[in-house]
């Protein structure tokens, strides 16, 4: 997500500032400034609380959709009336809950749940008749 970027682009180039700053110091033969290794303490702590909060939400995060079950259709993956009130003949959600039509991002992160869902059903019901056809030929012997 943006916000995440932004985060990690901001941490980026606070990296880069340190390091250019740290090289100048030692190429001089100076001394680190008192208000960067102080700032320096700040952040590495800083950093370390925002890695445990990252972590601590990523564990709690409900709103990720965990993928559905191979066998399961998918035309069944997205019935959710709770989230979704219109879909498509193959099963895909046309308007949320409440009516609105799906923004372009949410139907492309859809399509591509729907996609690997369906990938994942073929591929489970290719080993079923697989599996099914090993059997019957070897009790048929």
């Amino acid at each position: 997500d943006k916000e995440t970027g932004r985060e990690l682009y901001e941490y980026f180039c606070e990296c880069i500032r340190s390091k250019l700053l740290e090289m100048q110091c030692e190429i001089r033969s100076e001394e680190l400034p008192k208000w960067y290794t102080r700032r320096r303490d700040y952040l590495s702590e800083l950093d370390l609380e925002q890695k445990r909060q990252r972590q601590k939400h990523s564990k709690t995060d409900d709103n990720k959709q965990p993928f559905p079950t191979p066998d399961i259709p998918p035309q069944d993956i997205f019935r959710d009336g709770s989230k979704y009130s219109s879909w498509d003949e193959n099963g895909f959600p046309m308007k949320d809950a409440n009516g609105k039509e799906l923004s372009k991002a949410a139907t492309k992160k859809l399509k591509k749940i729907y996609d690997a869902h369906c990938k994942r059903h073929d591929k489970l019901k290719e080993q079923k008749k697989n599996n099914d056809d090993d059997s019957k030929s070897t009790n048929g012997d």
